[in-house]
């Protein structure tokens, strides 16, 4: 990294990735940081996206060739912001990042999958799907490394998955890690999350059959956990009628006043 004090930005959503390219490829020095495993935020849950009705991989796809060949970006995954101090050229951050329980050695094999037995709920898919412990966070995550959700695992579990890696990969005793950087400026970036269901009682919030649109979005995805199937959860069965409320919780005082 030079001299000179580099650009962050927060959140590797496709905004954020944007953002960042494009100070790199103008000349700045970036550092990019992400709390999830991968890149590519709420944008890679999407089944097909406006106007070119196609899926998300086919614009994101480019990206992690942009990132990994311009030598001017850091991208940090797992790494949130835990402290940030304005000073007279910019800021003073703090970044912690989790225990990289996988390593870069990883190979994306799925030797590790194999000899994992315990599942938990999917958060790529909402919930909607059981999936390994260890995994890739998606199909087209990057960077393409596994990840292990360590306190889903037993000791006994967790050298089993050790011990199937042929690459060393699995480092059972990571810690996190905390670094401190200066940067000449910010660049937020940090998305949005869906907002509860459990907060729309009045819309049917809660009841079994009520979904949000981000799980239909994964259901209608063929990498999603329907394969593609619009279905209700209560019993898998394709919905004959279907209700849309739109904008739910919004420009609503008793919600969200935006």
């Amino acid at each position: 990294m030079s001299e000179t004090r580099p650009l962050l930005v927060v959140g590797a959503g496709i905004a954020g990735v944007t953002a960042a390219l494009e100070a790199a490829e103008t000349g700045a020095e970036v550092v990019l940081v992400e709390r999830e495993p991968s890149i590519g935020g709420r944008v890679m849950r999407i089944h097909n996206y406006f106007p070119k009705y196609c899926p998300p991989s086919c614009g994101m796809e480019i990206n992690p060739r942009r990132l990994e060949r311009n030598p001017r970006i850091r991208v940090m995954t797992s790494t949130r912001v835990t402290g940030a101090e304005q000073q007279a050229e910019g800021w003073t951050v703090e970044l912690t990042t989790d225990p990289a329980w996988i390593t870069a050695a990883c190979t994306a094999c799925g030797d590790c999958a194999d000899a994992c037995t315990t599942e938990v709920a999917d958060p790529f898919n909402l919930g909607l799907k059981q999936v390994k412990a260890v995994r890739l966070p998606h199909l087209n995550a990057w960077p393409k490394r596994y990840i292990l959700d360590r306190d889903a695992v037993d000791d006994a579990e967790a050298k089993a998955i050790a011990d199937a890696c042929s690459y060393n990969a699995v480092d059972l005793e990571a810690e996190a890690s905390v670094e401190t950087i200066e940067v000449s400026s910010v660049v937020l970036a940090t998305g949005w999350r869906p907002y509860s269901l459990d907060n729309l009682t009045d819309l049917g919030g809660g009841l079994d059959n009520v979904i949000a649109n981000v799980q239909m979005e994964r259901m209608a995805s063929h990498e999603g956990p329907t394969g593609g199937k619009i279905q209700c959860p209560s019993n898998g069965e394709a919905p004959k009628r279907v209700a849309f409320v739109q904008c739910a919780g919004s420009r609503d005082v008793n919600h969200l006043p935006y």
